[in-house]
């Protein structure tokens, strides 16, 4: 069984209360309030013991049923914004009915003029607790907003916990790694057969939050395992795996001013004692100058699977994987041309060290 450590959670909220992101909505689900619930067919909705902590929602679909958990949101505060859903998600022998929509989901219905717009993240089979998202924009003249959790016309049990959403204004400007990005979250990398960037067993990074979020005191965006062909972060060579690339040869474009970058990043077999970087970020400016930022073991980048704070990598989520640690952290760097736009960033390494991770960068934006 995984156990999300509770810090997982805290960096959630920590997003959530974040002074550049307002709060819409927390739930735990220990009691109904405002919510409603809906049930066509044979099933359930009901609030049970057994979530990540105390009570949850327990969604139970027999033939196919309709089941939902839902409230109304104002719309008026949100129109114009992103809506970001966050929750714990439990899944029991989950299966499709005859839709594509058939399944358990998060999902928003926007009402605007009298139509509706759909904005879901589903999700179907049998999974312990983890962590599901969906963001939805919500247009300028929105009516009407409506959340829910359900199960539409599938069959099995899905449970719900620990809900957060937020408005999805952030202080940071994410970077996009689309064009860099070769490895996915359970560790698996691409063009390199079924070379992974973890040993099978070993914790890896399927239980980070996606989408916008707020860690380490930074907002960034972590892509989906869904977008990208699955291709989320990156990964780089290191001395246990010299198959993988010592360089990204896309780079990932930038076309911003920044005072600061903030990088959220991990490695594997780290070692203090080496004075080699492990990890080097090469950014290119407007007028042709570059600059190397090298990331050195034990100072500027920590061990994925022993988490603990550096003097410049602090750590900014952390969870447990049948009872073994797993963990990134933040590592800042302050740009010496704050008043030049960085045209873009290539990530490269020696490839003698560790085995550099790369999850998400953002930038602190220089306010015209």
């Amino acid at each position: 069984m995984r156990h999300i450590h509770t810090l997982a959670f805290a960096a959630l909220l920590a997003f959530a209360t974040a002074a550049s992101a307002d709060l819409v909505l927390e739930n735990n689900f220990e009691q109904q309030g405002k919510w409603k619930k809906r049930l066509k067919g044979k099933g359930a909705v009901e609030l049970v013991p057994g979530g990540v902590e105390g009570k949850c929602l327990k969604l139970t679909s027999r033939d196919q049923a309709y089941a939902y958990y839902s409230i109304e949101l104002d719309p008026k505060p949100l129109r114009g914004k992103r809506l970001i859903m966050r929750a714990k998600v439990k899944l029991q022998d989950v299966l499709q009915g005859p839709k594509i929509y058939s399944t358990a989901k998060l999902h928003v219905g926007v009402i605007v003029n009298k139509k509706m717009q759909n904005f879901a993240q589903r999700f179907v089979g049998t999974r312990d607790w983890h962590d599901q998202v969906l963001v939805a924009q919500i247009a300028d003249d929105a009516d009407r907003v409506v959340l829910d959790l359900g199960i539409q016309n599938g069959t099995g049990i899905a449970w719900f916990d620990n809900l957060v959403v937020t408005d999805g204004v952030t202080e940071h400007t994410p970077i996009s790694l689309r064009t860099v990005a070769n490895a996915n979250a359970n560790g698996a990398v691409a063009d390199c057969g079924s070379v992974r960037f973890v040993d099978p067993g070993q914790p890896d990074l399927t239980g980070v939050p996606a989408a916008e979020i707020r860690l380490g005191g930074a907002d960034f965006y972590v892509m989906l395992p869904t977008q990208n062909r699955g291709r989320t972060c990156i990964a780089l060579r290191g001395a246990k795996r010299p198959i993988l690339p010592a360089r990204i040869e896309p780079v990932a474009p930038v076309g911003a001013k920044a005072k600061r970058l903030f990088f959220l990043q991990a490695a594997i077999g780290t070692d203090a004692s080496r004075t080699a970087p492990c990890l080097v970020y090469t950014l290119r400016y407007a007028d042709g100058k570059q600059i190397d930022i090298p990331m050195r073991e034990g100072t500027d980048i920590g061990e994925l699977g022993a988490p603990k704070d550096l003097a410049n990598w602090k750590v900014a989520w952390s969870a447990k994987e049948g009872g073994r640690a797993v963990g990134l952290g933040v590592t800042e760097w302050k740009n010496p041309r704050p008043g030049a736009t960085i045209e873009w960033i290539r990530v490269s390494t020696p490839g003698t060290g560790a085995v550099p991770i790369v999850v998400a960068i953002s930038l602190d934006p220089v306010k015209k």
